[in-house]
Parts: structure tokens; C-alpha cells; sequence
């Protein structure tokens, strides 16, 4: 099927307008834009960051979008962990893959927190409201969502910023959606790994008791 580059093209520019007229805003905006995503899952983040890179640029635009989410995540972190505990268990015990999450965080802290926000395969309110919910010490929440909001905002800030590629340079559009997939699938693997792990412990435990 032929791409009608054209019409590509104006699509693109219609879109370079708008965040041209976003970045009249200043950086509150940008800030904001990636600190909602934060407590609306449904919300794509790349698409956020993406506004933000086009509009002030790959490292203004990288800046505000990490410290929007480091925001919004370190907000979800302190409400549940004060206001949510017995809504929010209810929801995660409802799902095995939830509860299994909850009790990885619960014995390795640091870890899967990091794992899970570097490489963006279960929502960032789930993330940070397991973590609250696991009672984890406010030190190692902070640099496990600082160092994991760092790596994972950059890599969609980098995504972002070439979009322009996707009908400037298509080959070089093709080697980044390649090394995107075998980034994620290799943080998918491993947060499988570690799920199957935990789930053998509470199998074994199960069997003792």
C-alpha cells in the first residue's frame, strides 16, 4: 500500500502549528501536560512528550515532561499510601498479576519499582499505587522513580523528537521502531521472569502451610 507523503506531510505541519502555539504557554504547561498522564492511565504519556520536545525543544521538552511524571507519580505514591490503602488493596487482589506485582515490591523494594517505570508495561499509577501500597520506605520509592522516569522519559522524548523521520527518513524510522521493540521485549521478559518467580514462592508457601 503507497503512504500518501503529501498528505503526511500537511498532517505534520497541522501538528508543528499546534504545539507551536502550546509553547506560548511557557514550561507550566509542559509540566502539566506529563503530570495529569500521572492519574489518568487511559492518557499516553509518548503522545505528552512528544507535544513537549516538539514545543521547547529535545531537552527543555525531555526536562518538563520528566518532571511533570516524577510529580504526578510521587503524588499518586503519597495518596494512596495515606488516603487509598483499603480501596486500592481491593482493586489489586482482584488480579493475580496485580498481587503477584505487590508481593515482589513488597521483598525486593528498589527493583522492581525501577524495572517496571524504566520499561512502561503496567500503568504508572499502578506502579506508584502498589508501591504505596506496599508500605516501601519513601527513600527507595523516590530514586527508583527518579532513576526508571529518567530512562523511560528519555527513550519516549527521543521517540518524540524524530517523528519528523517517520516521512523525512523512513529507514531510520524503521532501525528505531526495531530497537524500540527489542528494548521492550527484553523489559517485558524480564518482568515476566520476575512474575513467574514470585508466584512459584507463593505456590511453594501455599503447599507448606
Amino acid at each position: 500500500m503507497d503512504i500518501d507523503t503529501v498528505a503526511l506531510t500537511e498532517q505534520y505541519e497541522l501538528v508543528l502549528e499546534f504545539v507551536a502555539r502550546f509553547a506560548q504557554y511557557g514550561p507550566f504547561a509542559g509540566i502539566l501536560l506529563a503530570m495529569v498522564e500521572a492519574f489518568f492511565p487511559p492518557l499516553p504519556l509518548v503522545v505528552f512528550v512528544t507535544i513537549n520536545v516538539l514545543a521547547y525543544g529535545f531537552w527543555q521538552g525531555y526536562l518538563y515532561s520528566f518532571i511533570g511524571t516524577f510529580i504526578g507519580s510521587w503524588l499518586v505514591f503519597l495518596i494512596i499510601r495515606r488516603f487509598g490503602h483499603s480501596r486500592f488493596s481491593r482493586l489489586v487482589h482482584k488480579s493475580r498479576r496485580f498481587d503477584n506485582l505487590l508481593h515482589w515490591i513488597k521483598e525486593k523494594g528498589f527493583v522492581p519499582i525501577f524495572v517496571m517505570l524504566a520499561f512502561p508495561f503496567t500503568p504508572s499509577i499502578i506502579v506508584c499505587g502498589l508501591a504505596g501500597l506496599a508500605d516501601v520506605k519513601k527513600d527507595d520509592y523516590f530514586f527508583a522513580l527518579f532513576f526508571g522516569k529518567l530512562i523511560m522519559v528519555f527513550s519516549l522524548s527521543f521517540i518524540g523528537y524524530n517523528v519528523g523521520a517517520f516521512i523525512s527518513k523512513p529507514y531510520k524510522s524503521i532501525l528505531l521502531i526495531l530497537l524500540t521493540i527489542v528494548v521492550s521485549f527484553i523489559g517485558k521478559r524480564m518482568i515476566s521472569w520476575y512474575e513467574k518467580k514470585i508466584e512459584k514462592k507463593r505456590f511453594k508457601k501455599h503447599r507448606k502451610v
